[in-house]
């Protein structure tokens, strides 16, 4: 028995297929992607890399993707390498178990300074897995909005976990003071973060991406010890698509900062049901103007139909900010994990800049 790791190509579309097959006949719902040419194009500002693990040269065992992505980490610049979809057969078959470690271990020779994100969850294997090699873990806080109390009770799903949660809930959506006890909460939340707005804030809902955030991104990042590259360039490939709402925030004509959001009608979601969900995955600004530029979103968001508003943030400002617009702080499953390598490098931890909109995306929103 022989292990390999090597990048995939188009002649491996039958390998990954079955493999993709085996995966699916135990349950498993996702897969190794295929060869993808334009992603591995090294010429593009963010790249990735696509590996696959056989065993003696003609099954697939395991596989794993490697993102290229520019960070600024207290005051370089720096190409770190986003180590995620890790998938082997040691899923469904015990012998393959070592196959996880050796994905890792090659993932770290091709770049030291490694990070994933995500992950659902310090008790799923991955992140296991990067503890036990030293990675440094954290939760990236959650943050929500309730803006539809009764949609909210009757999709949640997470607190329906059992049949007797499901039923007192139901009492409660039914009998109207689950709504109450919602409208409470937030009420006195808001008296508690009140504060006097100082600015009005203009915004414009925008299509592309111009150059004008480029000088948002050069008079922000140094409030930043770790943060992607957020430059025009950068916003446009990763927020092409249509689905996204971008917002550009002027104050006297000057843009100020931006937010990223969705608002997704979701169908039978393992947590929110069938809310229509808004979400602030991405956002940027000058200091001081995080909280207006969270209210206008949060408002936007309302307009468009939100029943729920929900965001991940690490850097303390903008927690400040959702918490002074009476975002609840909920269980986290969003899960930053770096090398040591990474960590030893991060000087101040509370003003890193992680967001939904890092690593592959806000691909469950």
């Amino acid at each position: 028995m022989q292990y390999l790791i090597r990048e995939n190509d188009p002649k491996d579309k039958d390998l990954i297929e079955n493999f993709n097959d085996e995966l699916k006949s135990h349950g498993f719902n996702f897969n190794l992607p295929q060869h993808d040419k334009k992603l591995s194009n090294e010429n593009n500002f963010i790249f990735e890399r696509r590996f696959i693990l056989t065993e003696n040269n003609n099954t697939i065992r395991a596989g794993y993707n490697l993102k290229y992505q520019w960070f600024k980490i207290n005051d370089d610049l720096v190409q770190l390498g986003y180590y995620y979809n890790p998938v082997t057969a040691g899923l469904f078959n015990k012998k393959y178990n070592i196959c996880g470690i050796l994905l890792l271990n090659d993932a770290n020779k091709k770049k030291s300074d490694l990070f994933s994100l995500g992950m659902g969850g310090l008790s799923e294997p991955l992140p296991k897995l990067l503890k036990g090699m030293k990675w440094e873990l954290e939760k990236i806080p959650f943050f929500f909005k309730i803006i539809n109390p009764y949609s909210f009770l009757k999709n949640i799903k997470y607190f329906r976990s059992t049949k007797l949660r499901s039923i007192f809930i139901d009492i409660l959506t039914v009998s109207g003071l689950g709504w109450l006890c919602i409208k409470l909460i937030t009420f006195f939340y808001y008296i508690f973060n009140f504060q006097i707005k100082k600015n009005e804030l203009n915004y414009e809902e925008i299509k592309i991406v111009d150059k004008n955030f480029d000088e948002v991104w050069e008079k922000t990042k140094k409030h930043n010890s770790f943060i992607a590259v957020r430059n025009s360039k950068y916003l446009n490939a990763l927020y092409s698509e249509k689905r996204f709402i971008k917002l550009k925030f002027y104050y006297k004509n000057q843009i100020v900062g931006w937010s990223i959001s969705l608002c997704t009608k979701l169908n039978n979601h393992k947590q929110f049901g069938n809310m229509q969900l808004g979400s602030i995955i991405d956002c940027l600004s000058l200091k001081n103007y995080e909280g207006e530029i969270i209210a206008k979103t949060t408002e936007i968001l309302e307009k468009k139909g939100s029943n729920l508003i929900v965001s991940n943030q690490s850097h303390i400002f903008w927690q400040n900010a959702l918490r002074k617009n009476v975002f609840l702080k909920g269980v986290s499953n969003f899960i930053f994990a770096s090398s040591k390598s990474l960590n030893d490098k991060i000087k101040d931890k509370s003003h890193k800049h992680i967001t939904r909109g890092d690593g592959d995306g806000p691909i469950n929103l």
